[in-house]
């Protein structure tokens, strides 16, 4: 893999899971040695001068950046200590972002929002005011405002001077680098503007939807119903009398932002959560009296939980299978139907992790 970064650019790593992304930022933060070839991040070698990249490079890594158990306060001190440094001397370069959460510097990191949460991990990257700044994936999972405001911030920050690597699976964000290099299985299948990128590999990033002329048709009969539900904590209302019909066979989506009340209502229609008031059905049972039987006809992927990763693939549909009823002949025969459709096979025996 070869590829250079101009002083002040915005540039782009893009690719699918695996493709190698993480492990060229963890190269280029110092964080893992290359087995060969040369990489110089600001003028210095990543290997024979490591110490002085540390303190030039500001890192988003895409799993961890924030310590949820501190507040956001304390979250900010922490890594202002890591590099020598403290808020009060590194306040200006935080400022235009870290004002925006400042208000809240005692609330635990956990306990914010999403968008919140990008502005705290991008104070603490740029504490120290670093002249290069590394973003794996940092917006993956937010709601669009909050993405939007985001890389609005990283263009105040190139405006200042700062240089820009950032991965992304958004295709409106990879339209905002200035180039942007497409990695798969471990190379670099292409480097250009992104529009050159995206026109070259359109069969990658752009395939084409669901074709809802064939297949199962969707059919007048009402799956799930609710009427006016309402989902309250307090004086907060997380849901606010919403009413809506889902049809067989019909693919129905909830947009929103963070905290739009998406996830309560799930909530509320797989039996895990009792509405305030309102009323709903699924697959014609009460939500409010027959979640049993709901649970029985319905699939449910969660957004923070949906395997055990210290079983292994085989043994996490095993599971789930016995949760919802069926015998071990059924399972085991659908179990091999599964892993030879999502060509898993191979796969059966490792842990899910």
């Amino acid at each position: 893999m070869s590829f250079t970064v101009g002083k002040g650019e915005v540039f782009g790593l893009i690719g699918p899971d695996g493709a190698g992304k993480t492990s060229m930022y963890r190269i280029l933060c110092t964080l893992l040695l290359p087995d060969s070839g040369t990489v110089a991040v600001d003028g210095f070698d990543a290997v024979r001068q490591m110490t002085d990249i540390r303190r030039r490079v500001g890192y988003m890594p895409g799993k961890f950046s924030l310590y949820e158990d501190l507040t956001v306060q304390e979250n900010l001190e922490f890594f202002a200590t890591l590099f020598g440094t403290t808020v009060e001397e590194g306040y200006d370069s935080i400022k235009a972002i870290y004002s925006q959460i400042e208000r809240f510097k005692n609330r635990r990191a956990g306990a914010l929002s999403g968008g919140m949460k990008q502005k705290l991990a991008l104070s603490c990257a740029l504490v120290h005011s670093p002249s290069v700044l590394f973003l794996d994936e940092p917006t993956t999972g937010v709601d669009p405002v909050s993405r939007k405001e985001f890389w609005d911030m990283l263009g105040n920050l190139k405006d200042r001077g700062i240089t820009i690597v950032a991965s992304t699976p958004y295709l409106d964000e990879v339209r905002r680098c200035e180039r942007v290099a497409f990695l798969d299985h471990g190379k670099i299948r292409g480097i250009g503007t992104p529009d050159d990128i995206l026109t070259r590999f359109a069969d990658i990033f752009n395939p084409p939807g669901i074709d809802h002329t064939q297949g199962g048709e969707v059919k007048n009969e009402n799956v799930i119903e609710v009427e006016h539900l309402v989902k309250a904590f307090g004086s907060f209302h997380a849901v606010d009398d919403i009413s809506f019909t889902v049809k067989r066979g019909e693919i129905f989506g909830f947009l929103g932002a963070n905290g739009a009340g998406k996830t309560t209502a799930m909530h509320m229609l797989t039996g895990l959560n009792q509405p305030t008031s309102g009323t709903g059905r699924v697959v014609g049972y009460d939500i409010r009296t027959e979640h049993e039987q709901i649970k029985k006809h319905i699939g449910y992927m969660s957004q923070r939980f949906s395997l055990y990763e210290d079983l292994t693939v085989a043994e996490n549909i095993r599971l789930f299978g016995g949760i919802y009823g069926m015998d071990d002949k059924e399972i085991a025969r659908k179990t091999d139907e599964l892993l030879e459709r999502l060509q898993f096979s191979d796969h059966k025996d490792t842990l899910s992790r």
